[in-house]
């Protein structure tokens, strides 16, 4: 027999799906679990996915429960695009945490993964265990340009957001198989990546930015009452006058209103640390949460 379902029952259907994605903490993210053990939440950068994970996953799904994070308009995921987003993102994280009961999980993010690691673990100080960014920072702009503020990017910022948000996915593949060169070292690496940026909206790349350069979370970071591990590189940068000891001392700068923070730089990898320097990055991380 063919149902019927009058208004008010399609809105009761209709807002208690929404509510279920809501709990589910689907609005701005999607979650794939695996593996078993205390939970470790996953955080990929820009124009990437939970993807990148990969290897990282494999090496702790036999000690850790991964809850591996791709976000709203990233990798083919329909976009939740606001003025806000990395907010609501963060907001979503604590509620995650919260609704599936982890009890004092990990938190570790890559690149714009970090931003928002810093960024949630700084709006719920009591919840994670430890904090992970692998090359993410409280607030990038200040590395581009000592002295930057939050307002003092935004015009430069809006520009780049209205250029990015106009890119066909043929145009990101093939900005980021030039932009991502300087990022990995494995050419195999690129492609992969740039296939994962291809699926990704632009919107959301555009936006996501612009709030980075925007929103400086130094002084927001001195809440957080978890270890801190940052993970830093800069040899990509040599040419441009970087050096170890320069770099150790930004990536400390940032970190400098947390209480308990640790700077790991190394010394040969580009910014996927994890791609580039896999022995060094587990090495570091391992010895981090034992």
């Amino acid at each position: 027999m063919k149902r019927i379902y009058s208004l008010p029952a399609i809105g009761l259907l209709l807002s208690f799906l929404l509510a279920n994605l809501i709990a589910n903490g689907q609005t701005h993210f999607t979650v794939n679990v695996t593996g078993k053990g205390k939970p470790m939440i996953l955080i990929h950068g820009l124009y990437c996915t939970g993807e990148v994970w990969k290897e990282t996953v494999a090496h702790y799904q036999d000690r850790y429960e991964c809850h591996v994070v791709t976000l709203a308009g990233f990798g083919g995921n329909a976009p939740a695009l606001s003025d806000h987003f990395m907010e609501d993102v963060k907001n979503d994280l604590v509620a995650y945490v919260k609704e599936k009961k982890l009890k004092k999980p990990v938190i570790m993010g890559h690149s714009m993964g970090g931003f928002l690691s810093f960024w949630t673990a700084a709006s719920a100080p009591d919840l994670f265990e430890k904090v992970i960014a692998v090359d993410g920072l409280p607030f990038l702009s200040v590395l581009q340009s000592p002295g930057a503020t939050g307002e003092s990017m935004k015009p430069m910022a809006e520009n780049m957001k209205a250029a990015m948000a106009k890119q066909t996915p043929e145009q990101i593949k093939s900005n980021q198989l030039r932009i991502l060169a300087s990022m990995i070292s494995s050419s195999d690496r690129v492609a992969q990546v740039a296939e994962i940026a291809s699926k990704a909206d632009p919107a959301t790349q555009a936006e996501v930015m612009y709030e980075m350069f925007t929103t400086d979370l130094r002084p927001q970071v001195a809440a957080i009452q978890s270890p801190v591990l940052l993970l830093g590189a800069w040899s990509a940068y040599k040419d441009y006058g970087a050096t170890h000891d320069g770099s150790l001392a930004a990536y400390q700068a940032q970190v400098s209103n947390i209480k308990n923070a640790k700077v790991a730089i190394n010394d040969t990898a580009k910014h996927f640390i994890f791609y580039d320097e896999p022995a060094w990055f587990f090495e570091t991380v391992d010895g981090f949460l034992k």
